[in-house]
């Protein structure tokens, strides 16, 4: 037998062997028993290392360090452990287990070691977690390759004999102790080695097992060391999030510089628009949206062209923000296919790649991980993988690794009623232990979004992310108040603490970064939450509070001056939550902010609602969240004028228009007295929701007034709080119809559907192409090329402009995430070069099906049209 203390002595290891000399280990705190004897051993193709363990040696040594990462959830990690390597003779190998016992848990590996042999296969490990009776509260995950699933609270007969992920959290209710399961070093081994998962059994006992994509023999080199099994073991939920075991149990980075790694705060169309990402526009928006409000990142996701890339991060870089790029592993799954994308992403300026669809926990993936974590690396590229493994400390060793999914997160309310405040009231204490989560939070213009606006809000506090996406739309976030709080936070903060919490009950954290204090909270049930100010230095504070209001939709702002002898007590709703902003001092610091232009104009001029003039049946109604605490609702034939509209030129501008609406709803405008022009506005999210949308207008220099009115007696209308005049507006396509090009090699007509009068062509691929002559240009230089097109499927399409070589693009699916559709259209941005005059632009794929195509537009897209 042979014992092990932590260094301070609060836990106690325990190694037996029993008659057959086979190997088992018990965790201790103090009196209390947190693992009863469980198993050791492997089976591989050189022997069964169940039984006959001749002890060796033994070997004892002290580990003490503190470091630093450049993104992380403190400042310092801190990694005290005593240590224990116990050496056997076992089937002929030299086999040792390597024990660390810290003050808040223990790990362990095997290493195997064998003369004359250099590699061998492993079947199993028989390692298993026997759990007295005491651990009879459970959270586990059902076994999913993404690790996007709950963590369903259970006991050990409700969990029976089932495939559960990792991490798996367990409580004891006698004495409040918490423990969990992960593993650590993985993804940076070389592709040694699969990620595990668990299996439990009735009698409280979880065994080990492979990754179920491991469908053969795991082969593996000698020597060999496996990954880290970890069982932390805290006394409350503080020190649980706290904890970096499986950080501490992965060598340091080495390499020396690490001044490119940047964490972020970043802006992201995907969630709002899918096919955002295709339009070099779209992007343009974000980054000059991420400018104004002094973020420092925009991530730009599937459907972006080669032809633009390089063009947008140029663009962002002289606005002091960072492009992230989205790319599936597939495309890069190999060092051939790695070494010719990575390197030419990272010099069109791209700082990091988001990484999607590895869903795989194979020893051949983790091998893919590590080589495509090693390349990106070289390159100075941050890292986000996603459809991916759960985090298991390898950011110690890739500090650019800033985040990952392997979480149930924002976007599967497009498919689906989760995630819900159970579940988000849970992953604080589950998967966020283990590492960074990118779950996208802040999303709240959902039709069918389950929580409060301020528990979305307060998500960006709770939940730890070196790259922390905000999921919503720009035209979302611009008239939202939170908006304020989001610009406040820092990209990385010094330290975090549980203020009080139960998983899928509440959660309420606190994180800090120098002079600033950020308190989130959210909970399931209806609550009152108070918060004592203890954690904060003597003096006094201005708090700015973000609460639910009467209901989900609306965000309450309000401001109160406290000191830390002082308690916070907010009332919550079912579902909700709220956000604290804590400051010193009687005045707030200024908002975060940074270069205003192009789409976030500096010079735009605002006219509320409420000093228009209403005819009609308009009416104004009260709505919170309006700039003035009320909106005008235009009624049946009523009309809402906005009369004193100055322009210092005559020409296009961009009216954007802040409105609320549960639903689309539709607008007529006019200038001047001209024709009333018609236009389409998305749902805004609910009623009380204020969204913007822009409006290209023709002004006169001088004073004009613009006029909105419903469309039509059934057509819903929009509340309309204010409108902001900007002095330019995007250059206008010049569009050709399908109808006036060339069809050739079995290419046609067809209507879109049976109802419209839209025409598309189709059969254009495999031979069949679509050629536009006499495409005009003004003169040479770079257009944007639109498409307007129809796929069920993503499909590439090859663009020959005049007598250049064919560019290819991709054009994504335009039906969404159900059944495949050919009657919605969608849009495509691809860079081109014309010559003064006619153009030839032809539309082809000599080996595969092409996209459908209703018509092409041509554009110029800089100077917009007002500015030099």
């Amino acid at each position: 037998m042979w014992t092990l203390d932590s260094p301070h002595r609060k836990l106690t290891l325990t190694v037996y062997q029993d008659a057959d000399e086979r190997l088992y280990y018990s965790l201790e705190a103090g009196d209390c028993a947190v693992l009863a004897p469980s198993r050791l051993g492997l089976a591989t193709s050189l022997g069964d290392l169940l039984a006959g363990y001749r002890f060796i040696r033994r070997e004892d040594a002290r580990i003490s360090e503190r470091y630093s990462l450049p993104v992380g959830k403190k400042a310092v990690y801190e990694n005290e452990a005593n240590e224990l390597t116990l050496r056997f003779e076992a089937a002929e190998l030299a086999v040792a287990v390597r024990f660390r016992l810290f003050e808040d848990g223990l790990a362990f590996r095997y290493e195997v070691r064998a003369g004359g042999e250099t590699s061998f296969r492993v079947y199993r490990e028989y390692t298993d977690f026997a759990f007295p009776g005491t651990f009879g509260e459970l959270w586990l995950q059902d076994w999913v390759n993404t690790y996007e699933g709950p963590y369903n609270r259970c006991g050990w007969q409700t969990a029976g004999t089932r495939d559960y992920g990792m991490p798996a959290l367990l409580h004891s209710a006698e004495d409040g102790r918490w423990a969990m399961l992960t593993e650590a070093g993985i993804l940076n081994t070389g592709g040694s080695y699969c990620s595990s998962h668990l299996q439990t059994e009735a009698d409280g006992r979880m065994k080990l097992a492979f990754a179920p994509e491991q469908l053969e023999p795991m082969p593996a080199a000698l020597p060999l060391e496996t990954p880290w099994r970890i069982v932390t073991v805290c006394d409350d939920l503080d020190q649980l999030v706290n904890s970096t075991l499986n950080y501490n149990l992965n060598p340091p980075c080495e390499r020396a510089d690490t001044s490119w790694i940047k964490p972020a705060r970043s802006i992201w169309s995907w969630w709002a628009f899918e096919n955002g990402a295709q339009l070099y526009s779209e992007q343009k928006r974000y980054v000059d949206f991420a400018a104004a409000m002094g973020f420092e990142a925009i991530t730009v996701d599937a459907g972006w062209d080669d032809s633009w890339v390089k063009d947008l991060c140029d663009y962002a870089r002289e606005r002091n923000v960072d492009v992230w790029l989205w790319s599936d592993m597939q495309a890069i799954d190999t060092p051939e296919k790695a070494q010719e994308k990575i390197p030419r992403w990272a010099a069109w300026g791209v700082v990091g790649l988001k990484v999607d669809f590895f869903m795989n926990d194979s020893r051949h993936t983790m091998w893919q991980y590590n080589m495509i974590a090693d390349l990106m690396t070289a390159h100075r590229l941050m890292i986000n993988f996603h459809g991916s493994t759960k985090p298991a400390g390898e950011g110690r060793t890739y500090p650019n690794i800033m985040t990952a999914e392997g979480i149930l997160g924002l976007e599967h309310y497009k498919w689906s009623g989760l995630p819900h405040a159970a579940h988000n009231c849970t992953v604080p204490f589950t998967r966020n232990v283990v590492g960074p989560m990118d779950y996208t939070v802040t999303g709240f213009s959902n039709a069918n979004r389950n929580t409060t606006q301020a528990h979305q809000l307060a998500l960006a506090i709770v939940f730890e992310s070196g790259v922390q996406h905000f999921a919503d739309a720009i035209y979302a976030y611009e008239p939202w108040v939170g908006t304020e709080l989001l610009r406040r936070l820092p990209a990385k903060f010094d330290g975090v603490r549980v203020l009080s919490g139960f998983p899928g009950d509440h959660a309420v954290l606190m994180r800090s970064a120098g002079r600033e204090w950020f308190v989130g909270g959210i909970v399931t049930a209806s609550r009152s939450v108070t918060v004592p100010l203890g954690f904060l230095p003597d003096g006094r504070y201005r708090v700015e509070l973000y609460r639910d209001g009467r209901n989900g939709d609306l965000l309450k702002k309000e401001v109160r001056f406290l000191t830390n002898r002082d308690s916070l007590s907010v009332q919550a709703l079912e579902s909700g939550g709220f956000a604290l902003y804590i400051s010193a001092g009687e005045e707030a610091p200024p908002l975060k902010s940074g270069v205003r232009g192009g789409y976030m104009d500096a010079d735009a001029h605002t006219y509320s609602s409420a000093a228009a003039e209403l005819r009609g049946t308009a009416d104004r109604v009260p709505r919170e969240n309006a700039l003035e605490g009320s909106a005008v609702a235009l009624g049946s034939g009523g009309e809402l004028v906005f009369g004193g509209v100055a322009a210092d030129r005559t020409g296009r501008h961009s009216l954007r228009l802040f409105y609320l609406s549960a639903r689309p709803s539709s607008l007529h405008v006019s200038v001047n007295g001209g024709e009333p022009q018609a236009f389409r506005l998305e749902s805004s999210g609910g009623d009380e929701v204020v969204r913007t949308s822009d409006i290209v207008v023709t002004l006169e220099k001088g004073i004009n007034a613009i006029v909105l009115a419903r469309s039509g007696p059934n057509e819903p209308s929009p509340l309309i709080d204010r409108v902001n005049v900007i002095g330019w507006a995007p250059h206008p396509d010049t569009f050709y119809s399908a109808e006036e090009g060339m069809l050739a090699g079995g290419a046609s007509l067809c209507h879109v559907d049976a109802s419209a009068g839209l025409r598309k062509a189709v059969g254009i691929g495999r031979g069949g192409s679509l050629t536009f002559d006499g495409v005009m240009a003004e003169a040479d230089g770079d257009y944007i090329l639109t498409l307007d097109y129809y796929s069920g499927e993503n499909r590439a399409l090859l663009i020959a402009v005049n007598d250049e070589p064919s560019m290819r693009s991709v054009l994504f699916n335009t039906g969404g995430w159900g059944p495949a559709r050919w009657d919605i259209s969608g849009i495509k941005e691809v860079k081109i070069r014309l010559r003064k005059g006619a153009n030839r632009i032809k539309l082809h794929h000599d080996e595969e099906l092409a996209p459908e195509v209703g018509r092409i537009g041509v554009r110029l897209e800089t100077p917009l049209e007002g500015k030099s």
